[in-house]
């Protein structure tokens, strides 16, 4: 349920029974639980990628559209990491809203194994790939004949069809708030973990909560 609606659910429960403020803090529990869990196990899963196989990468700017329709005019970049064959989706809000080399090679070199093919576009930031181990290979989207599909077959067709999923899954309201953002991508790929292997969502929140509590 999102807050309104568990506001509303109260509310037919027996009148209010809870503030609104109570609700988003137990929202609010319930994601801080996940990201620590979340961002813990996918560092012991390790990196991706490896001698031999694909990675594909491309960043796409969450934010609204001016009086919803029209190009984006506001918002943040949001990096995204995934490996041909596997489901292992890998997002990072770009630091200060920046998608310069300086910050796009940490990030990338903190998800992805040397020796990796990464397939990007031509943003400029990733010509210097080459130089920290990896295979680098582009697609033109700017290419007239074909902007999809380089003629060595290159693309970044899977890493995209991932934006339309990901940005499906936020509220209009969080779009522009760099605090809860990046918990909120956190949140999305704890809820796309849970989905793939076919857990229920609310025993594996338990199984996190018993985790944070551990660590406390």
């Amino acid at each position: 349920m999102s807050h309104e609606t568990a506001q509303r659910e109260d509310f037919l429960e027996d009148g209010f029974t809870l503030s609104s403020r109570t609700i988003a803090d137990w929202y609010s529990y319930c994601r801080e639980v996940v990201v620590v869990y979340q961002l813990d196990h996918q560092q012991f899963s390790g990196k991706i990628g490896g001698p031999g196989k694909t990675v594909q990468i491309n960043e796409s700017k969450f934010g609204k559209r001016k009086y919803n329709k029209g190009r984006r005019v506001k918002g943040h970049w949001v990096l995204g990491i995934i490996e041909d064959g596997k489901e292992d989706l890998r997002l990072e809000v770009c630091p200060d809203n920046i998608r310069s080399a300086d910050v796009l090679i940490p990030l990338i070199k903190k998800h992805v194994l040397e020796g990796t093919t990464i397939r990007t576009d031509f943003w400029r930031a990733y010509d210097c790939l080459s130089e920290h181990g990896f295979i680098h290979k582009k697609v033109n989207h700017s290419d007239p004949v074909n902007p999809f599909v380089a003629e060595d077959g290159t693309h970044t067709q899977r890493i995209e069809s991932q934006w339309r999923v990901v940005k499906r899954f936020f509220y209009k309201d969080n779009y522009n708030n760099p605090g809860i953002l990046a918990d909120v991508i956190v949140e999305f790929m704890w809820r796309r973990t849970v989905a793939a292997e076919k857990r229920d969502a609310f025993i594996a929140l338990i199984e996190a909560v018993k985790y944070v509590y551990k660590l406390e």
